[in-house]
């Protein structure tokens, strides 16, 4: 059944306007980066300055990412997600009349400080308001439109090209402005605790057998979890979910099911941040254009795109959990093997083949953080805990990467599907008391 099914369209019209939103932010988003280092080579900033001005993005989203779950939490999606594309048309409007590492460097650490903002109250307003048995195709719903801005931005930068750069900049605040209408006027306003009643009603009607995904952030009993088969009786008793000793109503986060989580989005930054350093350099290497550099960034989208929704529904009906664990080792086979190939068309051929498996990573990993997070009554910290460990992972990998590949240019993809195997390869202990299946009960149901 599809998301918003027997009863009512609030499912769906939540879901398109957190996917068009995203389309939106990433599309303007994405027409500024990847332009944006030569912008700054025109105006006389140094290569070291470059660095400076585009990891400045990353800084930003660190600073937010955790504080805008916890707010996410406490005073609902909506304001986080205005406020979050708010800071980011702040962010364009002031590159638009100032010049110099300095300012751009704060001007991208606020883009970057909305931008995170705005996915982590995306993906918390997935968690809380779609039902368990719906939210892989949720998921991939936010995942596509994420996708879509990043294999249209670049194009239509390229089109306006680097002596348009400010017009690009005052379009992407435009976009960042224009997607905050349907979230101003088409989203409920109700937030945190408040929001309990209607979100469980919006639950209700997604077709879940597991009962209403209640949204509150405080007092979400892992028991009464337990009972409606989103955890198994011993995840729901013990640690997890459960006040600290003499601290009421403040629950414990970091249970093993989160902690694997945290580790499948630390690999993953890790191996995001090898791309964003190593995959150009890779591709000069063995003697690739420019342009077919670039071809290979719009290949790996299609298959992406184009097996999302079937990724969705994979995750909503199989055990999360193995999609997880078989869908990394397959992708830490594609990360190793990169740099052994020397043919372009095989290459491009395993990147496809990743964007598939990671088209099945995404929607997985998120529906899993999504139950955990409700499981210890802190789904938006949950989230926000999430993105801040990929980001810095990332920014990690992107800033040793490339020295690493100086040394042997094999050496940063091997380390990044190392990284993987380990991780996968500990997810079987840390989640052997998960429910992975998003309808546990359907069974006895049928029968």
């Amino acid at each position: 059944m599809r998301p918003g099914e027997g009863g009512g369209g609030a499912s769906r019209r939540l879901l398109g306007v957190l996917a068009g939103s995203t389309l939106l932010q990433w599309l303007g988003g994405f027409a500024i980066a990847p332009i944006l280092p030569l912008y700054l080579a025109d105006h006389d900033v140094s290569v070291a300055g470059v660095g400076v001005v585009m990891s400045a993005f990353f800084l930003g989203a660190l600073l937010s990412q955790y504080v805008a779950g916890w707010l996410a939490g406490l005073h609902g999606h909506r304001p986080v997600l205005l406020a979050g594309l708010a800071t980011y048309a702040a962010g364009c409007a002031g590159l638009f009349v100032t010049e110099g590492v300095l300012a751009s460097s704060a001007l991208r650490v606020l883009q970057g400080a909305g931008a995170g903002a705005f996915e982590v109250a995306t993906l918390t307003a997935v968690a809380v308001t779609v039902a368990p048995s719906a939210r892989g195709r949720a998921f991939s719903a936010v995942y596509t439109g994420q996708l879509l801005g990043v294999t249209l931005g670049p194009v239509l930068g390229g089109f306006a090209g680097v002596e348009h750069m400010r017009e690009l900049f005052l379009a992407g605040g435009a976009a960042a402005v224009l997607a905050s209408i349907p979230v101003l006027w088409m989203l409920p306003s109700a937030g945190g605790s408040r929001g309990v009643a209607g979100t469980a009603a919006l639950a209700s009607t997604t077709g879940d057998r597991t009962g209403p995904v209640r949204a509150s952030t405080e007092g979400l009993a892992a028991e009464g979890l337990a009972a409606e088969g989103m955890i198994t009786p011993a995840a729901g008793s013990g640690r997890p979910g459960r006040p600290g000793p003499g601290r009421p109503g403040v629950t414990w986060l970091l249970t093993p099911g989160v902690v694997g989580l945290l580790l499948c989005g630390a690999s993953g930054g890790f191996a995001a941040g090898v791309y964003e350093t190593c995959w150009s350099l890779l591709m000069r290497r063995e003697g690739v254009s420019v342009e077919l550099t670039g071809l290979t960034f719009t290949l790996f989208g299609l298959p992406y795109l184009l097996f999302a929704w079937p990724a969705g529904q994979l995750a909503d009906r199989l055990d999360r959990r193995a999609l997880i664990v078989v869908a990394a080792l397959l992708r830490s086979v594609a990360l190793v093997s990169y740099p052994m190939l020397h043919s372009l068309s095989i290459i491009i051929v395993v990147g496809c083949l990743e964007a598939v498996v990671l088209a099945v990573i995404n929607p997985a990993e998120q529906s899993l953080l999504a139950q955990e997070g409700a499981a210890s009554g802190a789904t938006g910290r949950a989230q926000g805990l999430f993105a801040t460990v990929r980001t810095a992972t990332t920014v990690l990998a992107a800033l040793v990467s490339g020295a690493i590949f100086a040394v042997d240019h094999r050496l940063p993809f091997v380390l990044a599907g190392l990284l993987v195997v380990v991780v996968s390869l500990s997810l079987p202990v840390l989640w052997r008391d998960l429910v992975g299946s998003a309808r546990p009960a359907q069974a006895a149901d049928c029968s």
